[in-house]
């Protein structure tokens, strides 16, 4: 029975084909290949991409790393969250756990990599696509990014070592993507330091590692440096309940529009996500992602996430009843229990 099983995954990886690898010319290339799901992550994508950079790691003949994903409409766009919705539904707790265990470790790998690792975001890059894209120590980016953060709308929180990478941006703009999900662009994302290289579309298929060059295409400025001074003011206050009364008080078209993000979040999910990025500050991604770890176990345990889920993506009636319902009802103490270690549980291990 062991050889069968061992002939059996053999024989699975030569079928899997949702990310594909090749090597050319020394530089290994791996590209996400579910482009009709916007190349959303599963747990064996995750899996398949952490073994590969493994051993290419330990391969002389390999001097450096570019990480694609297929089609022209999405480098990744986040993990397949509704694979995770049917394992709570179905009772399959090891999937929960396992998903983000996994996903976490491939990107401290990703951050961390010891060779040349290039990530090339063409496309929309969300959440689980930002943690591969925007932990990589070569980010590059074309003119069809589209960057965002939208777990709070959902019910989760930004994930991925996103309270790590976030504080890259300039002043409180780290806070507000986090807290908004406000969407990004190229300009955006340049200015605010996600990214290391912008170049057009058109160069991607003859992209190596020695043609890189900062082809700053964004022409104009970044509108969200226009919002910055007023994003710097609400956002640098000490609460959720502070940001937004100081947003309803200046009641310009900006602050409308950043109170109409916020409200679309989960209360719980809001509070977390501020609580986690302020207590995450100065740490290093392997804090983060630590306390990432613990924050999506305490989610996974709960129902906030799977009422996003079903609200948006399931039934799409867009009316989620969250549970705490109001920010007020979101005390202290419940915000607490989200960064404690769970009973019996492992932290996460980052001995690669």
């Amino acid at each position: 029975l062991p050889h069968e099983a061992a002939q059996h995954w053999r024989w699975r990886q030569f079928l899997f084909t949702d990310v594909l690898f090749e090597v050319a010319d020394g530089v290994g290339k791996a590209t996400l290949n579910r482009p009709q799901q916007m190349n959303a992550l599963t747990l064996d994508m995750i899996r398949a991409l952490d073994d590969k950079l493994a051993e290419w790691a330990k391969d002389s003949a390999i001097r450096a790393v570019m990480i694609h994903g297929a089609g022209d409409k999405a480098f990744c766009a986040g993990g397949d969250i509704r694979a995770l919705y049917d394992a709570k539904k179905n009772g399959n707790e090891r999937l929960l756990s396992e998903f983000f265990w996994h996903e976490y470790r491939l990107d401290y790998r990703i951050a961390t990599y010891p060779k040349q690792l290039i990530a090339v975001m063409d496309g929309l890059t969300m959440g689980g696509g930002a943690g591969i894209g925007l932990n990589a120590p070569v980010r590059v980016a074309t003119e069809r990014v589209v960057f965002s953060m939208p777990e709070c709308a959902i019910g989760l929180y930004p994930d991925i070592g996103a309270a790590h990478f976030l504080q890259r941006c300039p002043g409180e703009i780290g806070m507000f993507l986090a807290l908004t999900g406000l969407r990004l662009r190229t300009a955006g994302l340049y200015y605010c330091n996600l990214v290391t290289h912008t170049i057009p579309s058109e160069r991607i298929g003859r992209l190596m590692p020695e043609s890189l060059s900062i082809d700053n295409m964004t022409t104009r400025t970044a509108d969200i440096s226009k919002l910055q001074p007023a994003i710097d003011v609400c956002f640098g206050l000490n609460s959720v309940d502070a940001i937004i009364t100081a947003l309803e008080n200046r009641n310009d078209p900006g602050s409308n529009d950043s109170l109409s993000l916020l409200r679309r979040g989960s209360p719980t999910s809001l509070k977390v996500t501020f609580e986690h990025m302020k207590r995450m500050r100065g740490k290093t991604l392997a804090d983060v992602l630590k306390q990432d770890w613990r924050i999506s176990r305490h989610m996974m345990a709960g129902t906030e996430f799977f009422e996003g889920v079903r609200a948006l993506l399931i039934e799409r009636d867009n009316a989620p009843k969250w549970n705490p319902a109001t920010r007020s009802e979101v005390s202290e103490a419940i915000v607490n229990r989200y960064f404690e270690k769970l009973p019996d549980e492992p932290d996460l291990d980052l001995k690669l």
